[in-house]
């Protein structure tokens, strides 16, 4: 049908849009001809009652979606996607929506992603069954699986196209681990740039939104000289709708309404059997690439905005997820500590969490991660990730799971403990060491890129590391000593220190022929020294030169070290070892896992060391990949200034996200009056449907340059000085200031100690949307630990704001009216069934100084009015 309006206004087609919305009427269609189709070569498009029916019910949701948005371009444009598994009328149904479109004088055109695959469908298939069989290979040879036998045994399932049948595990017991690596494999390439040529998609959606008038669309068939582009009038398009199984793959860029039609992996078996276009539909292997395009679906379903089910009914997330027989990630409250924060061990925190005072407050515990076997940085050096049985066990997280009280836990991404299994084999083996490549070789990294120092380090030039950020003065290089005596440079972003153990007369004598006197002063002249900090090469030996060499070697190769080495994400063994600890922290009953450091990980020369693009994308995406097989929800941890939009990415990407900007806006907003910024912050959340994890306080300090974007740098140096007259610490990295992103101190006392606004900054915390964290300090009113600092020494700022509590003083807390009130408001926000997943929140209309945000959840409703005048508020339930 033509559409009249050329290039119509954002205004003219949103009121279009919402008149259509309030009087439409499903039109009488006479012939399913007169619908247009999409426009794959030779595809059967049959429109029938069904489809009818379900785009029925869509349509009038997608209209109200549709006269929402905000667009930016001169003329409206807007994108929607329609996807689902095979068989489920992504064709029909998209065809029909694009119809209706253009029936209330919106153009609309259907596109079919279809015809943008790299290969035709029969050698696509082709290709699958390459990787798939490339990897099982792989896998059974690095678990010493593969041998004659296997290899004869294998070439015979191969001719049968049975290898991927779970019913041969029975008859050859080596299967297991071929279908299992192979079906890594295999979930990596289905759906990814490898398979489909997203460039060329995404080129065309930016053409489009930009308003191109005429644009180029391929046409692919079923044979290799079936393919050709046409040129498609876009002139008069308002609406372009993508009917693709892809249609919410996180490669996918600018869908601004993606739609899914659900269904099961049978239902699309089922239709692919009806169809049979290449033949072998109820193979095995058919079954296993349903099976994971199924599950790839059902991972990327929270970035719907309509879900509706076979049986035509619309549904939220949760009830989608229910259907599909997993339990989603709840945004009750989530109370977050060290295991030694509430008492002395966790033991003593599910003492405190079954009181009743505390009953029906959490639904999640994040557990910081001294909760594994680790060394340094209060947890964030992890030797391994059994539990640290000196403050936990794994009964007392069974404990956790009788309360219904589920986890969330940390992945050290970026490096691990010199202590590891990983790095002691190397001390020990050397370069023989079978982790060898496990943590990156400095020189084996830059070599080619630079030149060696008098060290034996590699210096790269300039060009090469003008883009890096070093978190300390230097190179990022911790030299080890093999057992050669050859040093080898490691990359080393975060901590390290190296040691030396005092030696004595007898180490002397038994490596060199001397008089005992003589070993006993050198060793008395060394031992002096390395207790002053001079390291072995700068010792004065005075007047024993002759010695010096020996002594020194000596001294070198007793030292130990301590610090986090930084893994090498191109050795498979790293993978290996991703892939385990996942794993494990689901076994643990992790329901969310926080990704730490993950930004530093991806390195390349030339490039930056953090947040590398599009490497770190990449990263995560196989990140995200090995944690769905474990049914686990990722949270990347990342501070980064609102304007750079890291925050949108993630949620584009499908993660969920911190909501770092809510400390610093609440602490803006109660000093200036003023809810303005806040209110803009509350309604991006909404309108891009981040999933967030909200807080006051945590266990790092309160983030304020993050807010650059949000507040002008006067307003945030102003919230700077406020927090550190109020006794915070700020601390510049190696010297630069506004490099560190964070001020540390215990938000009571960042809010001036007052409990009147502590209450007031947890009652706003409990409306924001997303997941309210709770710091366990911030609960029981708790104060700057000054203590802490000096105990601490050199770089202990962040103890200011983790003071351990016993259970006498948490008793004694829970008398408190700040406690009483925060618990009520937390029990409140974890029980009222307005605030379950799929509640409507939106913010009423108000004076500056006042916030009005209102929950909505099948005919619940809970609102609060917040005055930031006088740090009043008022909550309504019905």
């Amino acid at each position: 049908m033509k559409n009249t309006n050329i290039n119509p206004s954002n205004d003219s087609i949103a009121d279009i849009l919402l008149s259509a919305s309030a009087k439409w009427q499903p039109p009488y269609i006479n012939d399913v001809n007169d619908v247009p189709k999409g426009d794959m070569p030779g595809d059967k498009i049959q429109i029938n009652q069904e489809h009818i029916r379900k785009a029925n019910v869509i349509f009038p949701k997608l209209l109200r979606k549709l006269a929402a948005m905000k667009n930016n371009s001169g003329s409206f444009k807007a994108v929607v996607s329609v996807y689902g598994g095979s068989g489920v009328g992504k064709s029909e149904i998209g065809s029909l929506i694009s119809y209706y479109l253009n029936l209330i004088n919106v153009g609309s055109y259907v596109m079919s992603g279809d015809n943008y695959p790299h290969r035709i469908p029969k050698y696509n298939d082709t290709e699958r069954t390459r990787i798939f069989r490339t990897w099982g290979i792989k896998g059974i040879i690095n678990a010493n699986l593969y041998n004659e036998n296997v290899k004869k045994q294998l070439m015979l399932l191969w001719d049968k196209e049975l290898d991927a049948d779970k019913n041969q595990e029975f008859d050859y017991p080596w299967l297991s681990v071929y279908q299992e690596t192979g079906q890594n494999g295999l979930a990596e390439y289905l759906g990814s740039p490898g398979e489909t040529n997203f460039e060329e998609v995404n080129q065309i959606i930016n053409d489009f939104k930009e308003g191109k008038e005429q644009i180029m669309l391929k046409r692919m068939g079923r044979e290799p000289n079936e393919l050709w582009y046409d040129p498609v009038d876009f002139s008069q398009i308002n609406v372009l709708v993508i009917e693709w199984s892809q249609g919410s793959n996180t490669n996918l860029k600018g869908i601004d309404i993606p739609i899914l039609l659900n269904s099961t992996p049978e239902e699309t078996l089922e239709h692919r059997r009806l169809r049979n276009r290449d033949g072998k539909v109820d193979s095995p292997f058919t079954s296993l690439v349903l099976a994971i395009e199924q599950d790839k679906l059902k991972k990327q379903a929270g970035k719907a905005e309509i879900i509706i089910t076979k049986n035509g009914d619309l549904i939220d997330y949760n009830e989608f997820l229910s259907i599909m027989g997993e339990e989603p990630t709840g945004n009750g409250p989530m109370l977050n500590a060290y295991p030694d924060s509430l008492g002395n061990n966790l033991k003593d925190s599910l003492t405190l969490l079954k009181k009743p005072e505390m009953s029906n407050c959490f639904e999640s515990f994040y557990i910081l991660p001294s909760i594994f076997n680790t060394d340094l940085d209060r947890g964030f050096s992890v030797i391994d990730y059994s539990i640290n049985d000196t403050l936990a066990s794994e009964e007392d997280i069974d404990e956790l799971r009788d309360l219904n009280i589920d986890l969330k836990l940390d992945f050290i991404l970026n490096h691990a403990s010199v202590l590891s299994k990983q790095f002691q084999d190397i001390l020990a083996n050397g370069q023989a060491s079978k982790y060898a490549d496990f943590f990156i070789n400095w020189n084996k990294f830059w070599g080619g890129y630079g030149e060696l120092n008098d060290k034996g380090i590699i210096v790269p030039d300039d060009i090469y590391i003008k883009d890096m950020f070093f978190r300390k003065p230097g190179l990022p290089v911790l030299s080890i000593r093999m057992p050669d005596g050859k040093e080898i440079p490691y990359w080393n972003t975060f901590y390290q220190e190296v040691k030396y153990d005092t030696i004595d007369a007898q180490d002397i004598i038994d490596e060199t022929d001397i008089q005992y006197e003589k070993a006993k002063r050198i060793a008395d002249i060394a031992n002096e020294a390395l207790e002053k900090g001079i390291k072995p090469a700068d010792i004065d030996f005075n007047g024993f030169d002759s010695y010096r060499e020996k002594t020194i070697d000596m001294l070198e190769a007793k030292r130990k070290y301590l610090g986090q080495m930084d893994l090498n994400i191109n050795s498979p063994l790293v993978w290996d070892f991703y892939d385990g600890t996942l794993k494990k922290l689901s076994s643990y009953g992790a329901k969310i896992v926080r990704l730490d450091a993950f930004a530093y990980a991806p390195k390349s020369p030339g490039k930056r060391n953090f947040l590398n693009v599009p490497d770190t994308w990449d990263f995560l995406s196989k990140i995200k990949l090995l944690a769905e097989k474990y049914h686990l929800q990722l949270l990347p941890e990342i501070h980064s200034k609102y304007e750079e939009k890291t925050h949108i990415q993630l949620a584009e990407q499908g993660f969920m996200t911190y909501d770092f900007f809510l400390p610093g806006l609440l602490l803006d907003a109660i000093e200036r009056k003023t809810t303005s910024v806040l209110k803009h912050w509350i309604k991006e959340i909404i309108d891009n449907r981040i999933r967030t994890v909200n807080m006051l306080g945590c266990h790092d300090g309160i983030p304020l340059l993050d807010l650059k974007g949000l507040l002008d740098d006067k307003q945030i140096q102003g919230l700077i000085d406020i927090v550190v007259s109020r006794g915070g610490y700020i601390k510049d990295l190696h010297g630069k200031k506004n490099i560190y992103y964070q001020v540390n101190a215990a938000y009571y006392s960042a809010l001036g100690e007052d409990d009147k606004r502590l209450l007031f900054a947890r009652a706003v915390q409990m409306f924001m949307p997303g997941k309210p964290q709770i710091w366990y300090l911030d609960l029981f009113a708790g104060k700057n630990d000054y203590d802490a600092v000096e105990r601490a020494g050199a770089g202990g700022h962040k103890e200011i704001n983790r003071s351990n509590l016993t259970l006498e003083d948490i008793t004694s807390a829970l008398n408190e009216e700040v406690v009483i009130k925060q618990l009520d408001l937390i029990r409140q926000r974890n029980t009222h069934p307005a605030f379950k997943e799929g509640a409507e929140i939106f913010i009423k209309e108000s004076d500056d100084n006042i916030l009005i945000i209102v929950w909505e959840n099948n005919n619940q409703s809970i609102s609060l009015e917040a005055d930031f005048k006088d740090c009043t508020y008022t909550i309504s339930s019905s």
